[in-house]
């Protein structure tokens, strides 16, 4: 395997409040959204990688900062071997030449004053190209130079004259695409660049894409959300959630085999071409995306995933281990309020028993037993004694996962997931989640 184009090591961009002087002289943590925590992936010259998740999951603040659109808070980025966040302005001018962006909204990103020549040239202008025009003036070389690219990317030399209120999204996407190709580089971050047109848009501006890869050797980061796009045109991909990235494989075999529970449940989501949806269930993940203010401790998907590991010592299934958790989470979230449960216990009843009957039925959809049993209910009469903060002690002093305790990192692998499942087996484990989805992990 030849040496990585791009590395990228434990890159952190985390965006922090107003206060955070104040917070550094009284000796407080300040308080920060960790848009992208602790990521790292390489990305072999000529390849295409993926970045895939959830919205406000950091795929584009990673595209943003790895170019030093964005200061990075920690980390490192090497780019053929050099560290792009210790570059001094000469470097990073150069660096500017080698690497490229094409941005989501074809709308916004093309200055509505400038002409379709003047914005495809102005990179070459900026950066004084050529230096030696020949026989022609630089104007003249820069306008041959972008009708040339106009035509490549699709459109006519006639239009080097015309403003960009005059094209279609798409016709627009392809003068950001010729932009980008203006000055030759080496690699080209994609932040969802067909996310914003038509469907029957889309696949052409996506050909376009892959010929341009062929024609000029092009290294492609390509941030999208939607996964029927990445597998069209993807080698690899990389799935983010909240600021970390949990699964990255081949294409083919992250969409075929996907391990990740996260990984799964996007890819359980994906309506299917030449399948009847009537009937078809997909089990919603549990609980919202916590907020990257605070995120969880341990695994981030804790919260939501259907197959969070429960404590050894106790026996109970996982949807029941589920439930529990999420009442936990709804505790720590100020979500149960006890009064409206006595309300709609047994009106005939005022005693302890008759509030937790009814908060079981809400919380929990199975019948309890043995030490799971106790447990619970003990939680529940202190919840019915108003003392919210004893009950969620008990569930979190007996139902503490081991997913909580320590994050689990991306392994070396071909294929590797972020999940303690996949920790220290070398054989190969199935998963099966409370939508059906099924995963094989080798590792």
């Amino acid at each position: 395997m030849t040496e990585p184009i791009l590395q990228v090591r434990e890159l952190q961009k985390y965006y922090f409040e107003q206060d955070t002087l104040i917070d550094s002289l009284l000796g407080r943590d300040a308080e920060s959204v960790k848009a992208v925590d602790g990521i790292s992936f390489d990305i072999q010259p000529g390849e295409t990688l993926g970045l895939v998740g959830e919205s406000g999951c950091g795929k584009s603040t990673t595209g943003e900062t790895l170019l030093r659109l964005r200061e990075a808070t920690d980390g490192e980025v090497l780019f053929d071997g050099e560290n792009v966040f210790e570059m001094d302005s000469t470097e990073l001018k150069q660096f500017r030449r080698d690497v490229q962006i094409v941005f989501q909204d074809p709308f916004s990103s093309l200055d509505p004053r400038m002409t379709i020549g003047d914005i495809v040239s102005e990179p070459l202008t900026i950066h004084g190209i050529p230096e030696d025009p020949g026989e022609q003036t630089k104007r003249e070389w820069r306008r041959d130079k972008v009708a040339d690219l106009l035509e490549r990317v699709g459109l006519s030399a006639n239009h080097l004259d015309r403003y960009p209120h005059e094209f279609s999204g798409g016709q627009r996407q392809r003068i950001g695409i010729a932009r980008a190709l203006a000055l030759e580089p080496e690699f080209i971050v994609l932040d969802e660049p067909v996310s914003a047109l038509d469907v029957s848009v889309q696949a052409q501006v996506l050909n376009l894409l892959d010929d341009l890869q062929d024609e000029f050797g092009l290294t492609y980061l390509f941030i999208a959300h939607d996964l029927s796009v990445v597998r069209h045109i993807c080698d690899r991909v990389a799935v983010m959630y909240l600021g970390n990235i949990v699964e990255l494989g081949p294409t083919d075999e992250l969409f075929d085999s996907p391990k990740h529970p996260y990984t799964q449940a996007l890819l359980e989501s994906v309506p299917r071409a030449g399948m009847s949806e009537h009937g078809r269930r997909v089990e919603a993940l549990s609980g919202d995306v916590p907020s990257p203010k605070s995120p969880p401790s341990g695994c981030r998907f804790r919260t939501r995933c259907p197959v969070v590991i429960p404590p050894e010592d106790l026996d109970i299934d996982q949807q029941t281990y589920r439930s529990v958790m999420d009442l936990r989470d709804a505790f720590a979230a100020g979500d149960v309020n006890p009064e409206h449960i006595w309300e709609a216990a047994d009106p005939e009843r005022t005693d302890e028993e008759a509030f937790i009957e009814e908060a079981r039925s809400r919380f929990v959809d199975v019948e309890l037993r043995g030490a799971v049993a106790g447990h619970f209910d003990t939680a529940l009469s202190h919840l019915a004694a108003g003392d919210s903060e004893k009950a969620q002690e008990v569930l979190y002093t007996h139902f503490a996962s081991p997913c909580e305790e320590r994050r689990p990192a991306v392994g070396d692998t071909e294929h590797p997931a972020a999940c303690h499942l996949f920790e220290g087996t070398d054989e190969v484990t199935v998963i099966e989640t409370t939508n059906g989805a099924v995963a094989e992990a080798d590792d």
